[in-house]
């Protein structure tokens, strides 16, 4: 298996961010099935994991700061799907523990955006 690039890890960490937000309580129920029980479900656990943060604090790209809070949102994730019964859609729309999981990638996203302009982003992403 080939390891991924730092443009890779990069993409991959916003992917898994941009399934979560505030928004997704909008959602259609079964778009937040998709989005988050079918593929954040798979890739969060990797592609915010001390690896991939490794990585990207390696290289400047996210800071210490950004690392933990993405170190919390990973294990507020994997918790909530260890107790199954807060790991549907329901819940995802009306739990306290899914809108602070919300909350904290919607925090995350605003203080990479601080950091990086759109154009740099792109950059970072080799677009």
């Amino acid at each position: 298996m080939n390891k991924l690039t730092t443009e890779q890890s990069f993409e991959y960490y916003l992917s898994t961010l941009n399934r979560l937000g505030m928004y997704t309580t909008n959602l259609e129920d079964d778009e937040i099935e998709h989005e988050i029980f079918e593929e954040l479900a798979v890739d969060y656990p990797a592609s915010l994991s001390q690896y991939t943060r490794g990585v990207l604090e390696d290289n400047d790209i996210i800071d210490r700061n950004l690392s933990l809070l993405s170190k919390l949102l990973q294990s507020k994730l994997l918790e909530l799907e260890r107790e199954e019964v807060l790991w549907n859609v329901k819940a995802v729309k009306t739990t306290p523990e899914w809108k602070e999981i919300l909350r904290l990638s919607d925090e995350i996203k605003n203080l990479i955006h601080q950091k990086w302009t759109d154009e740099e982003l792109d950059f970072l992403l080799g677009k």
